[in-house]
This record gives structure tokens, C-alpha cells and sequence, in this order.
């Protein structure tokens, strides 16, 4: 009951999705500055970059460029530690690509580890299709993903915007597929024109590139030839050139920001905010159109928001036997609800229990009481909390799912902002259907939960990424709450 005042306040997959779009799949569409130039233009080879945080070096990324037959291989390695929740993780993650002479993708795997979590993927285009297997908890799963048109990852972006050219005032799209959400969305790239930067002693004369995917913007300075100077990402991290040596040295007072403080919205107080039944808001600053604010609990209207908590739900008897939420009922790559051990652990918490909102409730209950509280830099599995037993909010979002699906109960994943101490935070939360989507919080044990739950998406991780178009814009106004 303790840790969670402190530990479960922020939807850390929010953070962690923030620093890899900017440090892993975007950033490599300005930093590839190698040795040696291929007969296409593109040059191949090795370049190392320190990642900081204000004045301090939490980290390093490396990347590497090869030739090998008719294809370019590329690989890109990083490692970083991030304070979150007053405790530092280091993550490493290494991409390995192989593309075409035009840098579309063939294949690649993906791997991220951190302290407490691993995860593998791999993929190949075959045909119009991107055959995946991910690799979680000692599983393997499969999926096929239909591709509108041939993607790129990340990491082959420069080298393609390479051989269209540099033309100041000109605005790339490349359709990129995201190991972290296991989807394909636009990125693009403008050049903003020449700047001339200070470099060491002296000074240069660079193009300046604004990169922008799902809605956060990152900007970097290149060469004519490719050589990227510096780049610059929200939150305040950036990426500086530096010899193998120089990236791979290290500040001994680790980060010098815990990422909380970065992402937090501030709000006036508000009281006992888990008894809370009511509130009205105003949402402002932030482009709120298409996301998820009018519906069941929630009223949107003219910028106010209003919503309750959903005490009064109904109930039915499990398993649900109607056939308009079959997909809340679903297994997918990662809430396994046809697990073995998901389904054998959703048996022995619910029991003889047949009432769906008691099975729901003794669910949220065990969730709660038996997942510690911490901050895990994850692509949640459901599988793989079920095994370690720890994490945040979309740990604890993820494998009630598979549980409550597992049981019978169509349930879906919800993200937002919720209330906590002294202001707004990003937040994840499972809904589950009893005659209504009922929002409940199995990370801070209520059921129902409370009204300052705002939802702003429901969906999966892709879904979900759509809230980085909120952070460092959103404001949040209360206007009345009982």
C-alpha cells in the first residue's frame, strides 16, 4: 500500500515509447556519417554518439553500415540509463536490418532488455506481408501483418534520404514499421535549410532536419556528406558525435532528471481524488481531435470534459455468451489469454464464481495485492508479468486482460491521464464489460475507478502511442468535482 503512492503514478511504456522513438527510431535517420562511399552514394561504416541528459552522459549508440552482396546491412546498438520513479534502469537495445539498395526493408530482429524485462522480435517482408515472431518469456508467437505499402524501419532512413538529396525546404514521408508497437506509421523528414553551427574552435555549415512521427518532433544537424553534429530530442535528451572512446565513458551521478518530472501536467488540488464520482475539466493546449473522450462514462463538449465513475454496473454470468465483443475476448500477441498458464491462473482466482462482476473484482483484487510495484522499462507480455511478478501501470493493465479475457470477461485495454498528489499523469487502466465499459485499476486497487480516469485511447500499444501527441502540450483545467 505504500509503494504505490510512489511507484505507480506513471505510465512508464509512455516513457519508454518517448525515448526510443527519439533515440532508436528516429534518430537514425540523421545520424549515419560513415567512411566509405558505395557506388549508390551511400557510405558505409561506423559512428558513435553519447546520449545526455542536460549535462550528463547516461549513455552511448553506435551504428554500423555494410555493403554485403545486393543488400546493406545495418546495425544500430544503444545503451542508456533513465532515472524513473526515484530508480535507475539501463536499457540496451541492438537492430539489426538488412534492406534493399533503395533501403526498404527485407528483414531485421529487435531486441530490448532492461533490468527486469526482455523482449525479442523478428521480422521479413514476404510479398505484402511482414511475418514477425516475438519472442517473450521463453515464447514464441507469430503474427502477419498486411502491408499497405513497403516499409522502412528506422535505422534505413538516412541512407535513403541520402541518395533523394538534401533540397532545403523539402518534406519526406517514409512509411515505418515500429518494433515497439508492432505497426506502421508515417514518418517524416524536412529539411529546414543551412544553418552555420559552432563546432570545437570553429564553425560549420550544416543542414538542419526536423523529424516528426506520432506527433513528437526531434531536430539534428547534418553535413552535406551525411555526418551528423549534434541532434536534439524532447525531454531534453540529445545526441552528440564522439569518438568510441569518448561514448563509451559514463557519468558516475547517473541522469540528472527523474523522467517523471518531465511528463507531469500541472493541475490545482484536488481532494481525496480516489473517492472521486465526478468531475468536469477543461482540456486545452493539445490537438484533441480523434481521441476517444466522448462515450459511456465520458462527455465532451465544447472543451469540458465531464465524467463519473461507474458504480453502477450490471452483470451477466461468465463466460460471456454474446457475440458483440468478441474482440475484447481475444488473444493477441501480447495479452496470450489462450496461455496455459494465464488461463490456469485465471481459474484459480475466480474459482466457482460465476458473476461476471464479482470474477472481475476478485481478478482486480489479485492483480493488485500480487504484482509489486515498480517502474519496468517493457514492451508488456502478459506471460512474462504472470512470470516475474513486477511492474507499472501497464503491467498491471496488460495481465488483467489476459486473465479477465482468459475468464471469460470481454475486457479492454484504456490510456489516459489520472490524477495523483499534486497533478496530471499519464496513466493506463484496464475497462471491463458489464452491461457497460466500466473502467476499474488493478495498480491502484479500485473497482470501480475513480472519475479523475480520463480517457483519452483503448486499444493496444499502437493505439496507445497516439498520447505522445499530447506531451508537453495537454493542460488541464478542473472545473468541479464531488
Amino acid at each position: 500500500m505504500v509503494k504505490i503512492v510512489k511507484t505507480v503514478i506513471l505510465l512508464f511504456w509512455f516513457v519508454m515509447m518517448g525515448l526510443l522513438i527519439h533515440r532508436t527510431y528516429l534518430r537514425p535517420t540523421s545520424v549515419i556519417a560513415l567512411d566509405v562511399i558505395t557506388e549508390e552514394g551511400v557510405k558505409t561504416g561506423d559512428e558513435w554518439f553519447g546520449i545526455y541528459q542536460q549535462d550528463r552522459k547516461i549513455g552511448y549508440a553506435h551504428m554500423r553500415v555494410t555493403l554485403e552482396g545486393d543488400a546493406y546491412h545495418l546495425v544500430e546498438e544503444s545503451e542508456m540509463d533513465i532515472l524513473a520513479l526515484e530508480r535507475v534502469q539501463r536499457i540496451r537495445t541492438v537492430t539489426n536490418s538488412y534492406a534493399a539498395k533503395n533501403f526498404l526493408l527485407k528483414y531485421f530482429d529487435f531486441s530490448l532488455r532492461s533490468d527486469l524485462s526482455s523482449m525479442d522480435i523478428k521480422g521479413a517482408v514476404v510479398g505484402r506481408q511482414l511475418v514477425l515472431d516475438i519472442i517473450t518469456a521463453g515464447e514464441t508467437r507469430k503474427q502477419k501483418i498486411i502491408l499497405k505499402e513497403p516499409p522502412y524501419l528506422s535505422l534505413n532512413l538516412k541512407p535513403a534520404l541520402v541518395l533523394m538529396g538534401l533540397e532545403p525546404g523539402k518534406r519526406y514521408r517514409f512509411p515505418l514499421f515500429n518494433p515497439a508497437t508492432m505497426s506502421t506509421e508515417d514518418a517524416f523528414v524536412t529539411v529546414e535549410g543551412k544553418e552555420t553551427i559552432k563546432v570545437g574552435d570553429g564553425s560549420q555549415t550544416v543542414y538542419k532536419l526536423k523529424e516528426s512521427f506520432q506527433g513528437m518532433e526531434a531536430f539534428s544537424w547534418i553535413t552535406q556528406q551525411g555526418e551528423t553534429i549534434k541532434e536534439e530530442s524532447p525531454l531534453g535528451y540529445s545526441l552528440l558525435k564522439e569518438t568510441r572512446i569518448e561514448a563509451l565513458k559514463r557519468d558516475k551521478r547517473g541522469p540528472a532528471v527523474d523522467i517523471v518530472s518531465l511528463v507531469k501536467i500541472p493541475s490545482s488540488v484536488i481532494a481525496n481524488s480516489g473517492d472521486v464520482k465526478m468531475m468536469r475539466l477543461r482540456l486545452s493546449g493539445a490537438p484533441l481531435t480523434g481521441f476517444d473522450l466522448d462515450g459511456g462514462r465520458q462527455s465532451w463538449k465544447d472543451g469540458v470534459l465531464s465524467v463519473r465513475s461507474a458504480a453502477g454496473a450490471g452483470s451477466y454470468t461468465i463466460p460471456y455468451a454474446g457475440k458483440d465483443h468478441a474482440t475484447d475476448l481475444q488473444a493477441t500477441m501480447l495479452v496470450q489469454s489462450d496461455d496455459r498458464a494465464i488461463r490456469e491462473q485465471a481459474a484459480k482466482i475466480v474459482g466457482k464464481e460465476q458473476d461476471a462482476a464479482e470474477a472481475a473484482k476478485k481478478l482486480n483484487t489479485w492483480v493488485y495485492e500480487t504484482i509489486d510495484k515498480q517502474a519496468v522499462v517493457s514492451i508488456p507480455s502478459a506471460v512474462e508479468v504472470l512470470q516475474q511478478k513486477v511492474g507499472d501501470c501497464n503491467e498491471h493493465t496488460t495481465l488483467y486482460a489476459a486473465l479477465a479475457r482468459a475468464a471469460g470477461i470481454p475486457t479492454r485495454m484504456a490510456a489516459g491521464i489520472v490524477y495523483m498528489k499534486n497533478g496530471f499523469y499519464y496513466h493506463a487502466w484496464p475497462e471491463v464489460w458489464l452491461g457497460e465499459w466500466t473502467a476499474i485499476d488493478p495498480t491502484f486497487g479500485q473497482f470501480p475507478a475513480d472519475a479523475t480516469h480520463i480517457r483519452f485511447v483503448t486499444g493496444d500499444l499502437a493505439k496507445q502511442a497516439e498520447l505522445l501527441k499530447l506531451v508537453g502540450k495537454l493542460k488541464v483545467e478542473v472545473l468541479e468535482y464531488k
